[in-house]
């Protein structure tokens, strides 16, 4: 039984002392901007975090919400917007290209490879339709019409699926990213 209470009081200083090094991002709602940080202080009535080397923010968790903290309709309504307007931002790019810039390479390059050969094919069961109509008369023409129709569909259905999965992964990235963050309504006080 000691051994026991000895072994939970240790994993609560460990699981303590690693959420007070936690990286945050507080929205800051009253000028829409982001303060990211280090959490030094997690208490019951306020949150301190560390932004640089000399400056510290305190902020009152009376006017926190988000991450595990309640979140009000105003709140819900303004991480929607956020989403939205994050991905606006982002999703014109071509399919695995986000996901290389947020540093997760190797399911990017998947991602922008199938979409690559997707866009390759259509090219190419183009230029196929277009040598076969020039070249070939009659029923011959009808084959090489079938042939280009089966390419285009196949190349459409890659280019498909790697736009569809990176479209599918960048939403889920923003919206993990927008509720893991704090929102903040009040003012700042900084401490040097």
């Amino acid at each position: 039984m000691k051994k026991i209470l000895i072994l939970s009081l240790f994993l609560a200083f460990l699981f303590q002392a690693k959420s007070q090094n936690a990286e945050v991002e507080i929205y800051r709602i009253k000028n829409n901007s982001i303060v990211k940080g280090t959490v030094v202080e997690n208490s019951s009535d306020s949150l301190r975090i560390r932004v640089d080397s000399v400056t510290t923010l305190a902020f009152a968790k009376s006017e926190l919400e988000g991450k595990e903290l309640p979140v009000s309709k105003e709140v819900k309504k303004l991480r929607k917007k956020l989403m939205r307007d994050e991905s606006k931002e982002t999703m014109r790019l071509y399919p695995g290209i986000y996901q290389m810039r947020n540093g997760e390479k190797v399911k990017g390059k998947i991602m922008f490879v199938v979409a690559s050969i997707g866009i390759l094919g259509v090219f190419v069961s183009g230029g196929i339709l277009l040598v076969g109509l020039s070249t070939v008369k009659g029923l011959g023409a009808l084959i090489y019409i079938i042939d280009a129709f089966i390419g285009f569909e196949a190349s459409t259905l890659f280019y498909g699926i790697g736009n569809m999965w990176s479209l599918f992964d960048h939403w889920h990235t923003i919206k993990k990213l927008v509720e893991s963050r704090y929102y903040y309504r009040g003012v700042i006080s900084s401490t040097k």
